[in-house]
């Protein structure tokens, strides 16, 4: 990114040898378009853009899709870096220095005890509710920069490979399911993809995870919005809100899933919901959560199956360097699946009692 520094010398009108570029480390790797400079005691964060071709039918470019929105957010006051310079011909963006601890790696740091990181979680809960409401003001405003992203298409994949996974838990354990498994399981699992696929959609990121949570003394900053468009909040919510620790960790260690949600996180999102979007039965929002977030760790689950089973193929190395041992991996995921619950809900359970019968 040398080659920025003559211009961003240029817009705060010093010489070049007074900005300074430092890589910004993400555990294991250096990140490779994102770093920080400094000009004096001021920090500031350089971005460019990889994809530079229009993404979108109205022909805007990611640059302009971020830059866009990190405007409209910063100024509805919503917890995103400040837009400080721009050049569309770089595709390259200085924004405010937020910070470089994620949340996905400060939970990594924590764990087990993810508790102390409580009243942070609900400050970070509170900013996703706001940034839903501005995206929805400005609905109209946004449309032009919004991907064609099928969301019934990709639940249904999620749907499909997560009931597979159930069978090959089945096959591993060497427990095939009896017949009034099999019903059972079929009747909870329709409920599930219909409760799922009936929910309403929200505008907002399509980058979501806990990597995208920036920490800076306490505060948490939302970074990357080069990809907007219709998808579920509780699908958001739950990959914000789970720590993968990818790259946290090198090839020899172990790294753990760690999920941050808990039932009180996922109550106060319904209550919010019912007061400000939709009319809906607090149990049936919490459902919805917990539902996405057991689909969540079942195509997790998926990947490790698939990358064991072609471990020569390039997304398989690509993964066991992302997340290690995938030993660990898969018992940690299995953890999530059959004891964590953030509802009530009855088939949902019954869903989770099942894979935890057959993996025992």
């Amino acid at each position: 990114m040398e080659h920025l520094i003559k211009h961003i010398a240029t817009h705060f009108e010093t010489e070049i040898e007074a900005l300074a570029l430092e890589p910004i480390q993400h555990g294991i790797r250096q990140r490779h378009n994102v770093c920080r400079l400094r000009l004096g005691g001021k920090a500031y964060i350089l971005k460019q853009h990889d994809i530079t071709a229009p993404v979108v039918e109205a022909g805007w470019t990611p640059l302009q899709i971020e830059a866009t929105v990190l405007g409209l957010l910063y100024d509805a006051g919503c917890r995103v870096p400040e837009l400080l310079w721009k050049s569309e011909r770089h595709h390259a963006l200085l924004l405010e220095w937020c910070g470089e601890s994620t949340l996905d790696a400060l939970a990594q740091q924590r764990e087990p005890s993810a508790q102390n990181l409580t009243p942070l979680l609900f400050t970070i809960l509170h900013e996703v509710c706001r940034i839903e409401t501005c995206f929805t003001t400005h609905a109209a405003q946004l449309a032009p920069y919004v991907f064609r992203f099928n969301t019934q298409a990709v639940l249904q994949d999620l749907l499909s490979r997560g009931k597979k996974v159930v069978g090959y838990i089945s096959h591993l354990s060497h427990k095939p399911m009896s017949s009034i498994e099999e019903r059972t399981l079929a009747e909870a699992w329709d409920v599930l993809a219909n409760r799922l696929r009936d929910a309403p959609t929200t505008l907002g990121s399509l980058d979501n995870n806990a990597r995208n949570i920036v920490i800076r003394e306490g505060s948490a900053f939302f970074i990357d919005f080069a990809s907007i468009g219709w998808n579920w909040q509780e699908m958001r919510l739950v990959q914000r809100l789970n720590s993968i620790g990818a790259f946290l960790v090198s090839p020899s260690e172990t790294g753990n899933f760690i999920s941050l949600l808990d039932r009180e996180l996922v109550n106060t999102y319904a209550e919010w919901v019912g007061t400000h979007r939709e009319t809906c039965p607090p149990d049936e929002l919490t459902a919805r959560v917990d539902g996405h977030h057991l689909l969540f760790y079942l195509s997790v689950v998926d990947q490790l199956l698939t990358a064991v089973a072609r471990p020569d193929a390039t997304e398989s190395r690509m993964l066991f360097r992302a997340w290690g041992d995938p030993e660990q991996r898969f018992r940690s995921a299995m953890a999530h699946i059959t004891g964590t619950h953030l509802s009530d809900d009855v088939y949902t359970r019954r869903i989770r009692e099942i894979i935890a019968d057959l993996s025992t």
